[in-house]
């Protein structure tokens, strides 16, 4: 039977505009407070995260049509490229809090609020931040121990950049990181809460401190190490005031170390672990890209590879963003074995997912060139093969974005983690392949191609799984009884 969009009842999309044609300044107090039933709930709160990611995303993309051909002009090909490559690298070191900050985090808290359970909460908060703290601690030793040996120009393959220029610039970026670490706390603390409204608030703040500290460095014609102390300097400031009023708004929650328990430490590591391993799969066929062109083709060639991906990439991180805050509500329907809405609530983000995000990708495809020649300049413009392997990419990540929500909401990590991984082996090996014969397009043909190949056996057949034989529809299994 066809799907008649018009006899559905209200939709996430309808929510999420909805929220934004409504959004008021003095209404703010009442938006953040719990409102009706749980259902209604779920979707109020989901629908205004999502439109604040969309406006926070609105602006990030404003930014960069500002910052990117500035930086371009301001660094050059080959420092802009290296930037770029620094860039990816910080997504992989994320990774070494080993999901403690992470999925893992917001669905223990998620599954602690939906028992009204304070006192939980606040031990696996201060056992994930003072886990992170000794991480940090721990990681910040290997590194000033092992820093002096390495040579940043082989591994960038750079000649005309100074050495001097590189150490410094990798060693502001990795202090700065690790003294933010475990600040991460706070975002995971607002989605599992369902609070990512406020998260997102953080972060337009972020971008445009951000911005601000780009055209202070610009004008002031400093170089790689002083663009990273700009940004990630104004970035650490906005965090460390945020984590302040984190623990103002959830004062349950501050992380006194007397709050710490194995117990939490040991759940946070055996479901982060599983949650690295998906994220590792993610970033391998998501963020390997600039390294393996970087060492192929040199760092100018990854300049058009990553702006094109950048502006095709936007619709799946439109749909992204949508639905991600439903994330904690699958968790917390989860915990109150809300079955029934948690069906629903897939469905209707799945085609919600597909009807808006396909269109986009075909029409940002069609105009990719012009656009990126206007906004890059020319040495930027990618050809038309890369431009549908992309497209391809981006169409199958819009339709299995939703499958991925749910199954990090519920917990069901292992075929996230089988098809995530299988897809990050084949990108990376079919990658430095097609790179290898056919430039910056054989990377992204290799992406679409193993996307497509990984996720749709393993994903499909999880839902099925899922909701035709664990959790199947009441009325199915009451007309099986009486057959």
């Amino acid at each position: 039977m066809a799907l008649n969009l018009r006899v559905l009842p209200q939709t996430l999309k309808e929510d999420l505009w909805r929220s934004c044609a409504r959004l008021r300044f003095q209404d703010l107090p009442k938006l953040f407070s719990t409102q009706g039933d749980r259902s209604k709930e779920r979707y109020r709160r989901a629908a205004l995260t999502g439109a604040s990611s969309i406006i926070q995303r609105g602006l990030t993309v404003v930014i960069s049509l500002v910052s990117v051909p500035l930086t371009i002009h301001y660094l050059g090909p080959e420092r802009y490229g290296v930037w770029l490559t620094i860039s990816s690298l910080l997504v992989w070191m994320a990774l070494t809090d080993f999901g403690l900050a992470g999925n893992a985090l917001i669905n223990m808290l998620s599954e602690a609020h939906g028992r009204d359970d304070k006192l939980a909460a606040q031990q696996y908060v201060a056992s994930a931040m003072w886990s992170l703290i000794a991480i940090a601690l721990v990681l910040g030793l290997i590194t000033s121990i092992c820093f002096p040996f390495i040579s940043w120009q082989a591994i960038f393959h750079s000649g005309s950049i100074p050495a001097g220029e590189l150490a410094t610039t990798c060693g502001l970026t990795l202090t700065f990181f690790l003294i933010s670490l475990p600040l991460n706390v706070q975002y995971a603390v607002y989605s599992g809460y369902q609070d990512g409204a406020l998260s997102n608030a953080c972060g337009i703040v972020m971008n445009v401190g951000s911005l601000i500290a780009l055209v202070v460095v610009t004008q002031l014609r400093g170089g790689l190490p002083e663009l990273v102390m700009a940004l990630s300097g104004t970035r650490l400031l906005i965090g460390f005031g945020n984590s302040i009023y984190v623990f103002k708004r959830y004062p349950w929650l501050i992380p006194l170390p007397s709050a710490i328990r194995w117990t939490c430490i040991r759940r946070l590591l055996s479901l982060g672990s599983k949650y690295l391993f998906s994220q590792l799969g993610a970033f391998g066929f998501g963020q390997s890209q600039p390294f393996i062109i970087t060492q192929i083709l040199g760092p100018a060639a990854v300049v058009p590879f990553v702006v094109t991906y950048r502006l095709i990439n936007l619709p799946m991180e439109a749909v992204y963003l949508s639905i991600a805050p439903l994330v904690p509500a699958f968790g917390e329907a989860k915990a109150r074995n809300d079955w029934q809405w948690i069906r629903k609530a897939f469905r209707r983000v799945t085609i919600v997912s597909v009807a808006m995000g396909i269109p986009l990708v075909l029409i940002l495809g069609f105009v990719a060139q012009p656009v990126i020649r206007l906004w890059a300049g020319p040495s930027a413009v990618p050809g038309w093969t890369l431009i549908f392997g992309l497209m391809v990419y981006n169409i199958v990540g819009v339709i299995f974005m939703g499958v991925g929500q749910l199954l990090t909401g519920i917990e069901r990590v292992t075929p996230l983690v089988i098809s995530t991984t299988l897809c990050a082996a084949c990108t990376m090996g079919f990658g430095w392949l097609g790179c290898t014969i056919m430039g910056v397009s054989g990377v992204a043909i290799a992406m679409a191609a193993s996307m497509l190949v990984t996720y749709w056996p393993i994903q499909v057949l999880a839902i099925r799984k899922l909701f035709h034989t664990e959790h199947p529809v009441p009325s199915l299994v009451a007309n099986e009884e009486i057959a």
